[in-house]
């Protein structure tokens, strides 16, 4: 009789935990248990007993009617990502200067291996385009401005990787093809930003500049988002400028690590 390895039952119990916190996602805030269940593709009885577990520990809160949510305690961890709260903190007063100058809704997103994710956000108020991401929103590279900006300064095995592999077509305008992509990087390489023309919503357009932090290494990007009909690029490129440079000062004295190579 063989003897399972024992850090096993370890790594299957936190593979199944974080695939009960997988079961949440922006359009999935609150989830019932049968919910939980059947997303995280666990047995009832197993996801149950997971659940408890996370909720003794506060990573999941108990709504009077029973379904679940992410709990305070998971969010007070990931606060402390030092990628992530020193850099949104720094960022978010030009976030809301450049908000107000641009008239357009302001964010700053960092790489997250094959993916950009939003960082911190200011809206423009009620004329704030739908398409603008939230706070924690992970986004496609080769849609979006700011993405195009961290692609393009990624390393080349990042490049390639997302050049080669299938494009996710959003609009008419969206990069659908390698070679065209690798178009859109050398022109932001050149040009030292990133436009998008209703590219990830036919609604929106955006541009973006390259935050730099030690040795000038890209870290983060700043755009701002805007309806596509009223976007001016020459108007809003001297405002994200001068936001990306203020965040950039900040992040050369920070220990702001590069984005991770590899997904």
């Amino acid at each position: 009789m063989t003897t399972p390895h024992a850090g096993t039952p370890e790594r299957s119990l936190v593979d199944r935990a974080l695939s009960v916190l997988s079961a949440f996602d922006r359009q999935n805030r609150t989830l019932t248990l049968s919910d939980i269940s059947r997303r995280s593709g666990l047995p009832l009885a197993t996801a149950h007993r997971i659940v408890n577990r996370l909720h003794s520990w506060g990573a999941l809160e108990r709504g009077e009617e029973g379904s679940y949510s992410i709990g305070l305690r998971l969010w007070e961890t990931g606060t402390l990502a030092p990628r992530c709260s020193p850099l949104a903190e720094a960022a978010l007063p030009h976030l809301m200067d450049l908000r107000a100058r641009a008239s357009a809704g302001a964010l700053l997103m960092i790489r997250d291996g094959l993916e950009g994710v939003c960082l911190a956000i200011a809206w423009s108020g009620s004329g704030t385009p739908l398409c603008l991401p939230e706070s924690g929103d992970r986004m496609p590279l080769h849609a979006s401005a700011a993405g195009l900006v961290l692609l393009a300064h990624a390393d080349d095995a990042v490049q390639n990787h997302v050049c080669e592999s299938p494009l996710r077509v959003y609009t008419p305008t969206t990069p659908a093809h390698g070679a065209a992509l690798r178009q859109a990087l050398a022109k932001v390489r050149r040009d030292g930003y990133a436009v998008t023309h209703r590219t990830l919503d036919p609604d929106c357009a955006s541009l973006s500049f390259p935050v730099r932090g030690a040795g000038r290494a890209v870290v983060a990007a700043v755009a701002v988002v805007a309806p596509a009909d009223s976007f001016q690029p020459a108007k809003v490129a001297p405002l994200v400028s001068a936001a990306a440079d203020a965040i950039s000062q900040h992040a050369r004295s920070s220990t702001l690590r590069p984005p991770r190579t590899t997904p």
